[in-house]
């Protein structure tokens, strides 16, 4: 059975975590984004999000203490639900919103003739800029 290696670094003496982050600025803003985009995401899907900080550590050959870090950090964001919509095939096999097999009424229009009406009345009754008041000179 394998031994387990003790650590002989008394707990007072050994350095936290956040002052190993401090000395790796890159790393620590990098961990930072990624905690806020978390936060972010998190919020406003209602979903789990997570951070992995891996770190791989390679002693370096000889008695000088020296070790190699390679060091990743990746956030899975949950992305937003999106809604389901209901297209009719065609006979050229294209998709579309309107039933192919179904006859127009005179004076309806589709969802898609709607919604650019309801963009083309929003855009018409924009404020115009003239609505400011005039410069008047200060003494």
């Amino acid at each position: 059975m394998a031994q387990k290696l003790i650590n002989p670094t008394k707990k007072v003496d050994r350095k936290s975590f956040s002052e190993f982050l401090s000395a790796l600025p890159d790393l620590e803003a990098e961990l930072t984004d990624a905690l806020n985009d978390m936060v972010h995401a998190s919020t406003e899907t209602g979903k789990l999000s997570e951070l992995n900080l891996k770190i791989k550590m390679k002693p370096q050959g000889g008695t000088s203490g020296q070790v190699e870090l390679d060091m990743d950090v990746k956030a899975k964001l949950p992305q937003p639900t999106r809604g389901k919509t209901l297209m009719f095939a065609t006979p050229d096999n294209n998709l579309q919103r309107e039933n192919p097999k179904q006859k127009t009424l005179d004076g309806l229009r589709t969802p898609d003739q709607e919604a650019q009406a309801q963009t083309m009345a929003a855009l018409r009754k924009a404020p115009a800029d003239d609505t400011k008041a005039p410069l008047r000179a200060v003494n």
